[in-house]
């Protein structure tokens, strides 16, 4: 059930309504990691930032954030001084099931170690130069060998998707868990919730669990520690009222185990067709998914949902939003 109160409260404090953060690797090191299957995720970064593109080109290109696989077996953004630590600690699958997978596809873990080494020698790679290295290490592998070669590589947080280029490439330099909290698991979770909390919040422990995968013990004994504050209070309607287009794979769509705080049914129906893990752009007003929208040959195209509820329970677009949604799409940060 919509519940415009939460959403709203949600998207002030993902900085989509009222700017938190200056730049990008203080958006992302608030987040600490961000969805990023698609590189739709710097647009997300972007509209967090007022919109400035070029400002997350040069983080990536200075090593400032990388992309990488450090959590529920996909890609998310991250700091690069951060990613080491935070795959020790959330990835799941780790580098030795995924390697165990590898082989599978015919990839042994020495051939792995090869395309690495290789990887190493010929500095960030594209994908097709990939998929090169690994049939020249292992000519006999299966096709998905690629997949899980270039997985096994972005698990073990030596390597990335680097720079705006996005080439598969060595990750800058970072501690790992005993480094970076001398080895002391809890506190790292104590400060992975601590961000969910502050830029997700108001969230429950379902919901970071479902977020991070991390045990339950782990995640119930991060809130005792942490003070977590409930939502007592309606944020005022008025910078709300704003429209949003966000990319697909936002944080406010997919940060969260229960999505329909901020749609109906059948919004979502339509958002994640077949619910098969294919998102949709959205249109947000006043906290609710109003609608998908695309942007193809920079033309824009909203695409309400007709389910009889109305625009007070959630579909469809207000009138009094129609000439904001063509500014946000005049002014979007597409990659």
């Amino acid at each position: 059930m919509v519940a415009r109160p939460l959403a709203r409260a949600r998207l002030a404090a993902q900085g989509l309504v009222g700017q938190r953060w200056a730049t990008p690797a203080e958006t992302v090191g608030a987040f600490g990691l961000m969805q990023g299957q698609e590189l739709s995720v710097f647009s997300s970064v972007a509209l967090r930032i007022g919109g400035d593109m070029d400002a997350v080109r040069a983080s990536l290109d200075a090593g400032e954030i990388v992309r990488a696989y450090p959590m529920r077996g996909t890609v998310f953004l991250g700091l690069a001084s951060e990613m080491r630590w935070m795959t020790e600690l959330l990835a799941k699958p780790g580098p030795e099931s995924v390697a165990a997978n590898a082989a599978k596809a015919g990839v042994s873990r020495a051939a792995l170690e090869r395309i690495g080494d290789t990887v190493r020698e010929r500095g960030p790679v594209d994908n097709a130069d990939f998929k090169r290295i690994v049939f020249q290490v292992a000519p006999e592998a299966a096709t998905a060998a690629v997949y899980r070669a270039r997985q096994y590589l972005l698990t073990t947080g030596d390597f990335g998707y680097v720079g705006s280029s996005q080439r598969i490439g060595v990750a800058p330099d970072a501690p790992g868990l005993e480094e970076a909290f001398n080895g002391d698991r809890q506190a790292a979770v104590d400060e992975v919730v601590r961000r969910y909390v502050d830029t997700h919040g108001p969230v429950t422990e379902a919901d970071m669990r479902w977020w991070s995968k991390l045990p339950a013990r782990e995640v119930r004994a991060a809130f005792s520690h942490l003070p977590i504050d409930d939502l007592t209070a309606t944020p005022s309607s008025a910078p709300f009222r704003r429209p949003l287009l966000l990319p697909a794979f936002d944080e406010f769509i997919l940060g969260y185990k229960d999505r329909m705080f901020t749609m109906t049914d059948a919004t979502h129906a339509h958002v994640v067709p077949g619910n098969m893990g294919v998102f949709r752009k959205t249109v947000v007003v006043d906290g609710v998914v109003r609608a998908t929208w695309s942007g193809a040959g920079g033309r824009l195209k909203v695409t309400e949902v007709a389910d009889g509820v109305g625009n007070a329970g959630g579909s469809g677009v207000p009138k009094y939003a129609l000439p904001g949604i063509k500014r946000a799409f005049q002014a979007y940060p597409f990659w």
